[in-house]
């Protein structure tokens, strides 16, 4: 009996130490990102350890994530956020809702939209839609038949146009959710007077909070994370976002000038901070929320 215990106590000593060390490792790149923005851009260059600890602490390059050329790409990054999230809520509840519940012409037509829609890689759309932005009428100089100027190129609209046939995704993880609720307290609402909105508002959303959170975690920490698209479309730093900057500063210290790697890291630390705290606090309902959006019959 006495073995058996200890045999169990050693395994779990085992798979602990192991465990750590995979974390360890995960976390290798953000330790060293933090570290990193705290040297100097002399001190890093000369650094030959594996952690980049620094000799002298300095706080310069996490300020400059505050200062004027910074703030504002991160301030459009938090905007552009929150304006995607919503929107994709919205647009996921409504018409995952109405597809799950009602029966309409060409329903199976635009269901099978929806799925085609998500086998489409989104680097095949880039440069088609970038030659449609840049050529919509009587935007940015253009004629009426868009000839003449650049559109939207260059234009802060851009970083809130939904221009991605991904978001549909969440549309049919919704409409599954809905498949595992009840019709009936719909219909109990409905009896109590509670028209099309206030049931969906009332009832339904209340109900399938944990597959809206999801949706909204993962619009929230794609479109965060997402520099392509602005570094595409956005010139000028001011009226881009903040990883899209990052990128920008990576081009340009690798094609200029010395290398300020510590200032990288410094506004790379500063960048990951909230996803983080977003995945931290809400990832007890992903599970919840992937569940609930199993495919249902």
């Amino acid at each position: 009996m006495r073995m058996k215990k200890t045999g169990k106590i050693l395994v779990r000593a085992v798979w602990l130490v192991f465990m750590s060390a995979v974390a360890l490792i995960m976390l290798f790149p953000l330790i060293y990102s933090v570290l990193g923005g705290f040297n100097t851009k002399t001190e890093f260059t000369s650094l030959s350890r594996i952690l980049p600890i620094p000799t002298k602490w300095v706080m310069s390059n996490y300020i400059f994530a505050f200062s004027t050329s910074a703030i504002k790409p991160l301030i459009n990054t938090f905007m552009r956020t929150a304006w995607y999230t919503v929107i994709v809520l919205v647009m996921s509840t409504l018409v995952g809702y109405v597809m799950a519940r009602y029966e309409f012409r060409f329903k199976k037509t635009f269901f099978a939209i929806i799925i085609a829609a998500q086998v489409i890689p989104s680097v095949l759309t880039l440069i088609p839609t970038f030659v449609m932005v840049s050529n919509i009428p009587l935007v940015g100089g253009n004629n009426i038949l868009g000839q003449g100027g650049q559109g939207l190129y260059n234009n802060q609209l851009m970083l809130y146009l939904p221009l991605s046939w991904g978001y549909l995704l969440w549309v049919f993880l919704f409409m599954q959710s809905m498949k595992s609720l009840p019709i009936a307290f719909e219909e109990a609402a409905e009896l109590d007077g509670c028209g099309f909105f206030r049931t969906l508002l009332q009832v339904v959303v209340p109900m399938q909070k944990p597959i809206l959170t999801v949706i909204a975690v993962n619009v929230s920490l794609n479109t965060w994370n997402d520099w392509m698209t602005p570094f595409l479309y956005i010139n000028s730093t001011q009226k881009s976002t903040l990883p899209a900057y990052l990128a920008t500063l990576t081009a340009q210290l690798q094609n200029f000038g010395e290398k300020d790697y510590p200032k990288l890291f410094a506004l790379a630390t500063v960048a990951i901070i909230p996803p983080g705290m977003i995945f931290l606090f809400l990832q007890k309902y992903i599970v919840q929320g992937i569940a609930s959006a199993g495919v249902k019959e």
